[in-house]
């Protein structure tokens, strides 16, 4: 074997490596983004219920859903338990947020990879 068809052959290598790892950093990139919708709208249901629990007096008798049963609840625990709920899914969008920007540069690295590659044939 030549030395020419053995660099070819170690270009090609190379270059598939590159673009199955950017394949890979997308997908990952794609289930960020859903993780983060899934918990922004989990957020958004927490503050829509929120709101409407403070317009009704505090006597009124509020149910929490377990499972597919309901659970007479008082209403100050259940709106702690919102509050709770909705700094956590704050919290974890901004850790998904960061994930997501941190994919984002390794995608562009590797892009940038693999147009040196390209160039370089």
């Amino acid at each position: 074997m030549s030395q020419q068809q053995h660099v070819e052959i170690a270009d090609m290598q190379a270059f598939q490596e590159v673009r199955e790892k950017l394949f890979t950093l997308n997908r990952t990139l794609n289930t960020i983004r859903q993780k983060i919708q899934i918990t922004d709208k989990d957020r958004q249901r927490c503050a829509i219920t929120l709101r409407e629990l403070e317009s009704i007096p505090e006597s009124t008798k509020t149910y929490k859903s377990i499972g597919k049963m309901f659970l007479v609840s008082p209403m100050k625990p259940l709106k702690q338990e919102l509050k709770k709920q909705m700094e956590k899914d704050e919290d974890d969008v901004k850790g998904l947020m960061n994930q997501g920007k941190f994919v984002d540069n390794q995608i562009a690295d590797t892009e940038k990879a693999l147009k040196e590659l390209i160039i370089k044939k």
